[in-house]
């Protein structure tokens, strides 16, 4: 494995507000609203605002498009590499970050599939996303504006952001560190990979890997610090519930474990990257890629997780096959649709060869939100949510819907709240 060392420099944050600077003062970041405007500028955006949402808040945001932790490279100031810097750094040096702390896109809805995050109440119960600071930016797109472009736009939108306020952090000290190197192991022991699945079918369902649009890709071996370091960008409108952010790229609870295995229980060798592709020859492509480069690793086993659903259910199952007719024990992760009343067939395709399988847990279960006192964003898009069901505004301010709608409810990758039982 190729040798790294990633330094994540963390200064807490425990609140927010608006001032006349931007700047951390005892935990507390204030945020000068004009100035961060002016970094934001953009002649395909209008009407763009900043607001913010603490934890315990009667605010409900919506609809979600992304959620972005503010970080920056210590020694060059740059941060998403091949996006807003060069990738030369990427996974390695000193990255500082703003924990407590996110951008969330919202605004003028691009696609069906986005999301709310509730600050308080029991939609609260269901997010990480709730017991963060958040600063909310929101935005119309300009006549005539593409929904691809739209996309965009605001990814970028979210990205800069998340830099300016990461900016303010350089001369702080930290309150956390933390290491991240995969050292040589002392004995022999199994040898594990993660394998990412990253959606890449187009119409708006991808990912940008160092900017680069997944759909270009093969199957690549990766050191996981690059995808702590903010390599994998999210510009994916997938349903909210399941949805990986760019926050959970850059805190990937699968890669944060294996490091915490590694030379104990076992040996983590690195990241498989994989497409997953809409197209049934590129399926078979990736998964002959996945199954290639495990087998060049000599892995005894690997973990696999889903993004997406539906026909990303192919891909988990013809990787899982492949590795497991090669001797290579395969663990899954995914979310099911059960159906209303849980008793539907949760994936749409199976395989006996799948016999470890992690649930994330149904996106179809119904939940009511009670009113809240704000709202940021559109309200009106609640109806247009994905899994949403016909009528779910009722007349108190009061939604209810399906579990689908609320951002990172149901993750495929862990980082949910939900749990689960054996039986």
């Amino acid at each position: 494995m190729l040798k790294k060392k990633l330094i994540l420099e963390k200064i807490r944050i425990k609140d927010i507000r608006f001032g006349n600077i931007t700047n951390i003062q005892d935990g507390i970041l204030t945020i000068c609203r004009e100035e961060m405007l002016g970094k934001l500028s953009s002649e395909k955006l209008t009407d763009v605002a900043v607001d913010l949402a603490r934890p315990g808040e009667s605010v409900r945001i919506v609809p979600v498009k992304d959620v972005i932790q503010p970080r920056i490279k210590k020694e060059k100031g740059t941060f998403f590499p091949g996006v807003l810097g060069p990738a030369d750094s990427c996974g390695e040096g000193v990255t500082r970050i703003l924990e407590g702390c996110n951008v969330v896109t919202a605004g003028s809805i691009i696609f069906y599939q986005e999301g709310i995050i509730d600050m308080d109440g029991p939609g609260a119960e269901y997010t990480i996303f709730s017991k963060y600071c958040n600063v909310v930016l929101s935005a119309k797109p300009a006549e005539g504006l593409s929904s691809t472009d739209h996309e965009k736009e605001m990814r970028l939108l979210g990205l800069k952001a998340a830099h300016y306020l990461a900016s303010c952090t350089m001369e702080k000290g930290a309150d956390d560190i933390e290491e991240y190197e995969l050292a040589e192991t002392k004995e022999k022991l199994p040898k594990v990979a993660y394998v990412y699945l990253l959606l890449a079918q187009g119409l708006l369902h991808d990912n940008y890997l160092y900017g680069m649009n997944m759909q270009k890709m093969h199957p690549m071996f990766m050191h996981p610090n690059e995808f702590m370091d903010g390599a994998v960008v999210s510009g994916n409108c997938v349903t909210a519930c399941d949805k990986t952010t760019t926050f959970d790229h850059m805190n990937n609870p699968v890669i944060r474990t294996l490091y915490e295995k590694h030379g104990k229980e076992l040996e983590f060798v690195g990241v498989i990257a994989s497409p997953v592709s809409p197209v049934l020859a590129d399926k078979e492509r990736c998964s002959m890629g996945v199954k290639n480069l495990a087998q060049l690793l000599k892995l005894d086993g690997a973990v696999v997780s889903e993004e997406g659903g539906g026909n990303p259910e192919s891909d988990l199952m013809m990787i899982c096959e492949g590795l497991e007719e090669s001797g290579i024990k395969t663990v899954l992760m995914a979310h099911e649709n059960c159906g209303k009343e849980g008793t539907a067939q949760g994936i749409t395709i199976v395989s006996e060869k799948a016999d470890a399988v992690v649930t994330a847990g149904n996106t179809n279960v119904i939940i009511t939100l009670p009113p809240v006192g704000k709202v940021i964003g559109v309200p009106e898009a609640i109806e247009m949510l994905s899994g949403a069901p016909e009528h779910s505004l009722q007349e108190d301010g009061s939604i209810r819907t399906a579990m689908s709608v609320m951002m990172g409810s149901i993750n495929n990758i862990g980082t949910g709240k939900l749990g689960m039982e054996e039986y």
